[in-house]
């Protein structure tokens, strides 16, 4: 398998090499938390890189989620518009929203009961219409939401499924094996989902408080490869007019 940058030098260093195709990264934060920015800061370093976008959204219509990455300066409207960006939109498939934006694909009859094939059906032609023989790097907003909308034990049941389907697409398709990264607001979770989803994921990175306002601490706590070193200290985390900005901590002692 092969491992991929996640654009991030001082991250790829904490990942112990980098990220490996087709796996999965769970940024675990908590409500205050802007740890959710690093998913979409490895987002756009990867398309500046050749792949394809994915948001997977299933917290909040399309308006308030623009306004919240701005903090970013992460344009949806520039990206999908320049092809390498879309979104499967599953909150507003679930309550009935559409938008004319080509790069936004929802489905009016998704529901919890129907939701794999339909979401699948969604995928496949973003895949077809869209992608073409770039890697998918795909971005779940997020895992809570998720649970919220299908029921923890559904969701759960319905992830396990998904990575069957992962590893049928691995078995038998051609193309360029993707990137997925989850988020997850543990202050939304329970300690089942959060336990369930660390397990799926072969990378996972959490993020703290500390006693500085505006700076974060994040750990990776597993990574497959064999040149990992886990951090006691961490590293620090700030997001500064719309930057992401990770130092590594002088070791104690």
């Amino acid at each position: 398998m092969e491992v991929l940058s996640a654009g991030i030098p001082i991250l790829d260093e904490a990942l112990g090499g980098g990220l490996l195709e087709d796996s999965n990264l769970l940024i675990v934060y908590d409500t205050y938390s802007n740890g959710w920015a690093l998913g979409f800061e490895i987002v756009r370093r990867r398309i500046g890189m050749g792949d394809f976008g994915v948001i997977l959204d299933s917290v909040l219509p399309i308006t308030p989620l623009r306004m919240e990455l701005m903090a970013i300066n992460f344009d949806i409207d520039e990206l999908g518009r320049r092809g390498d960006l879309a979104v499967v939109d599953i909150f507003s498939s679930f309550y009935g929203l559409k938008y004319s934006e080509d790069y936004i694909y929802t489905d009016p009859t998704i529901d919890g009961s129907t939701f794999l094939p339909k979401y699948n059906g969604l995928y496949y032609r973003v895949l077809k219409e869209r992608i073409g023989d770039r890697r998918p790097v795909g971005i779940d907003v997020t895992v809570d939401g998720m649970a919220f909308l299908l029921g923890e034990k559904n969701f759960i049941r319905v992830f396990q499924r998904l990575m069957a389907f992962k590893e049928r697409a691995r078995i038998s398709e051609k193309r360029k094996r993707p990137l997925n990264i989850f988020l997850l607001n543990r202050s939304r979770a329970s300690d089942e989902l959060v336990s369930w989803m660390s397990l799926y994921s072969q990378y996972v990175i959490e993020f703290q408080p500390t006693e500085n306002f505006g700076v974060e601490k994040f750990f990776v706590r597993s990574s497959p490869l064999p040149d990992f070193e886990p951090s006691v200290e961490g590293y620090t985390f700030r997001l500064i007019r719309g930057r992401v900005e990770i130092e590594k901590p002088e070791k104690s002692g």
